[in-house]
Parts: C-alpha cells; sequence; structure tokens
C-alpha cells in the first residue's frame, strides 16, 4: 500500500512537470532530501527517480514558452560553475581509481547542475517561498519522525536517530546538521504564516525538530545548534523572549535525555583523550599534508578513501597511516585534500558571497514593510550558513545538497527584491517624460 501510495504521488508530481518546469525543482528537492523512496521496498526503491526528474525538467524548461532560457550570471553563478570547471579539471588528474572519481563528480554535478537549473527559474517570492516550505517539510519530517519515535520507545539507547537509509543524511552527524539548518527556516515560514492552526503546527514541529537534533547524539550538530542559536539571538529583535525559549528548550533537555547523552556532550571538553576527535584531527593533518604535495589541484576526488595513495604522500612525516578509507570530517578539509587551494578559495568565496546576499536582504528591505519578509529570510539564512559552516567544520559535507540549495535560494531571493526595489525607482524617474518637464526640486 505504502509503495502504491508513493508511485501515485511520483507520478503526479511528474505530470505536474509539464505545467511548469519550477515543479521539476521543486519534485526534485523533495525526493533529494526527503528520500522518501526508503519508505518503499522492491523495484521503486531501487528506480533512478533523480534523474527521470532531471530529464524530464530540461525536456519542460526547453518547451515552456513563458520560462527565460537564460542562467542569469550573478556572482554567485560563476563562482560555481568555476568551481565546477575546477574540480573537473582536478579529477583528470586525481589520484584515485578513474571511475571511483568520475561517479563522485557526477554526484556532486548533478546537485549543483538542479541548484542552477533552480536558481534560474525561483524568480518570484512564491517561487522562493515554495522552494524553502520543500526544504523545511521533506528534511522535517524526519526530524518529526525520529523526535516521535525516539519519545515513544522511552530514550535512553546508546545510539541516536538518523535520517533515512542510504541517503547523504544516514548518519546521524549528517542528519542533525540538517536538521539545524531547517530551523531557522521553519521560524521564517512560521513567522509568515496567517492561518493560526498552521502556526501552531509549526511551533510543534519547531519544538520536535529541535528536540530531534538533540537526540541524534551528535556532537557536531549540537555545536551546530549552538552556533546558529547565538548568532539569532545576537541578531535579534526580542533578545528576551528568544533568551527565554533558548533556555526552555536547555531545561527539557537537562531534566529528560538520558546520560549516555550528557556522556557523549562531555568529551567535547576532553577532546585529548577522546579517540573520534583524534582522529579528525589526524584526518586534518593527513589533509593539509596531501594539499602541500598536491597544493594547487590536490588529490582529487576519494582521494583519503584510497590508503594506498595516501599513505604514500605521508612518507617522512609522523603522521598516523591510513588502514582503512576515512573521510576528511570537515568540509574545509574535505574541500583542500581533494581540490587543493584554488578549490578551498572557490568554496570558501561561494560560502562569503551568500553570506553577502543575506546581508543584501537585510539592508534592501530595511524600512520597507513589503520586504519584510525578505528581511527575515535574509536573517534566518545567516543562521542556517552559520550552523552548517559550524557542524561541516567536523563533517564531511562539502557537496551537502541541503546547503547548495539553500545558498541558490538566499541569492534567487535577493534578485526577487533587486527587482522589486528597482522597478519602482523606474517607475518614478518616467514621471518626468509623462509630464513634459524635468524634475524640479519639489517634486
Amino acid at each position: 500500500m505504502r509503495a502504491v501510495l508513493f508511485l501515485l504521488i511520483f507520478l503526479t508530481g511528474l505530470a505536474l512537470i509539464f505545467v511548469s518546469p519550477f515543479y521539476g525543482v521543486l519534485l526534485w528537492y523533495a525526493f533529494s532530501l526527503g528520500n522518501f523512496h526508503t519508505m518503499t521496498w522492491g523495484a521503486l526503491g531501487d528506480l533512478y527517480l533523480a534523474y527521470i526528474i532531471v530529464v524530464l525538467t530540461g525536456i519542460s524548461w526547453m518547451l515552456s514558452s513563458t520560462e527565460k532560457k537564460r542562467l542569469p550570471l550573478t556572482p554567485l553563478v560563476v563562482l560555481t560553475l568555476l568551481f565546477s570547471l575546477w574540480m573537473t579539471i582536478t579529477s583528470c588528474f586525481a589520484l584515485a581509481p578513474a571511475e571511483v572519481v568520475w561517479d563522485r563528480w557526477v554526484f556532486v554535478h548533478k546537485v549543483l547542475l538542479m541548484g542552477l537549473v533552480g536558481y534560474a527559474l525561483t524568480t518570484t517570492r512564491e517561487r522562493v517561498n515554495q522552494l524553502v516550505w520543500v526544504v523545511v517539510l521533506s528534511i522535517g519530517f524526519w526530524g518529526v519522525k525520529g523526535a516521535l519515535s525516539f519519545i515513544l520507545h522511552g530514550g535512553g539507547g546508546t545510539v541516536g536517530i538518523h535520517g533515512p537509509e542510504a541517503g547523504v543524511t544516514a548518519g546521524n552527524n549528517e542528519f542533525g546538521i540538517a536538521l539545524v539548518m531547517i530551523l531557522p527556516l521553519l521560524f521564517y515560514q512560521w513567522h509568515l504564516a496567517v492561518n493560526p492552526h498552521l502556526r501552531r503546527g509549526l511551533m510543534v514541529m519547531g519544538f520536535l525538530v529541535s528536540l530531534a537534533v538533540i537526540f541524534t547524539y551528535s556532537r557536531g550538530a549540537l555545536l551546530a545548534l549552538c552556533g546558529m542559536g547565538a548568532l539569532l539571538w545576537l541578531r535579534s529583535r526580542a533578545k528576551f523572549a528568544t533568551g527565554v525559549l533558548i533556555l526552555a528548550v536547555g531545561f527539557f533537555v537537562y531534566s529528560f535525555v538520558p546520560q549516555h547523552w550528557f556522556d557523549r556532550m562531555a568529551t567535547i571538553e576532553t577532546y585529548e583523550s577522546d579517540g573520534s576527535a583524534r582522529d579528525r584531527i589526524d584526518f586534518w593533518n593527513i589533509s593539509l599534508r596531501i594539499a602541500e604535495v598536491h597544493p594547487i589541484m590536490g588529490g582529487g576526488f576519494w582521494v583519503t578513501y584510497s590508503p594506498d595513495i595516501t599513505n604514500a604522500m605521508l612518507a617522512g612525516t609522523n603522521l598516523r597511516r591510513l588502514t582503512a578509507p576515512r573521510a576528511a570530517h570537515s568540509i574545509w578539509f574535505e574541500t583542500l585534500s581533494e581540490h587543493g587551494w584554488v578549490g578551498l578559495a572557490l568554496f570558501v568565496m561561494i560560502g562569503g558571497y551568500s553570506w553577502l546576499s543575506c546581508s543584501s536582504l537585510v539592508r534592501h528591505a530595511r524600512g520597507r514593510p513589503d520586504l519584510a519578509w525578505a528581511n527575515l529570510l535574509g536573517r534566518m539564512g545567516q543562521g542556517a550558513l552559520v550552523g552548517f559552516w559550524t557542524g561541516g567544520s567536523f563533517n564531511s559535507m562539502a557537496y551537502f545538497d541541503e546547503y547548495w540549495c539553500i545558498i541558490f535560494i538566499l541569492d534567487a531571493a535577493r534578485r526577487v527584491v533587486a527587482k522589486e526595489v528597482v522597478e519602482p525607482a523606474r517607475s518614478l524617474a518616467t514621471i518626468p517624460a509623462l509630464l513634459g518637464r524635468p524634475l524640479g526640486n519639489n517634486f
């Protein structure tokens, strides 16, 4: 029954793609972020659903008579294309086996391709909000499910909740960070909601998602939550109310989470004696060594997943040799080891530009009640970015589709606001021509 329902929803979504290619973007992110196919069994769980959506969205976009066929060459697009080109070059000279490298290249560029397509098609405020809804609900569904399951089963276990199997968020660390990133966006939708039932539902959802972050037992997610919460509190206009809410959640955590959670979180302060933390530091040093040997292009995709190749570069150092494929455990060191200092610089520039996009939203919407949504989205967007950067500093998530989706949403919103700010100015500029005389000082 579950498989039949999933198939009906999927086929309906495919039909909507030919109504508007933007529905293809929404469908892509719903299935890419939500991984709902993992709730089915048999052939449906093995179909290449993402490729079907990508192909049909491209066809619909080409056939559409209302959608522009041009990718706007904004700084974000240019930087993304340069990053894509650089990753292609590093893949040509990658040290890992070619079939592994190019499989990874396809995965990463599938994320970037649909991000760019979605960016080109997100041309209105309504579309911006629709994409935000898809991100919030696709990941929030699993957060609510995980929190309720943890509570109903009494908690107290030594294993935290995790995301859907076989997805990017299958691990508890990745899942926790994904949940942290949607919390500011969830608050954004709650603030805009008018229906009281929807507002109450979003409030309950936000509470359960917050608990789910805690119940992942992820130290990286806890740090991401703290970083995101600290920024939002500093930027909040109601610091007292926000502080009370944070304290209430903290009190709940202190009162009800199992002792194992406290034991695990305590290792943040005593990382010297924690094997996992020591491993991360070792991997970061190994990444630096790879960048020292190959400073321009790095080792290419999956270089640290090839122990023999990596260990050859560690000759003459006292760094611990790899005995099994391992991740870099940091978005920064992951990019550095795989694509060198040039790749890291491009990755950082993309993140920095995304921060400036949020600042632009806040600045241009200040004092404009009609653009209050953009002001709030800019502030909440910066919270999501800080959450990802903080948690991602301890996990390999440089190509995380949720992150790339959010940065494209934020810059698409900037484009929408820029258009809304410029058009009234153009209207005012036409008034003198209509009157047949120049503007005076008293206009």
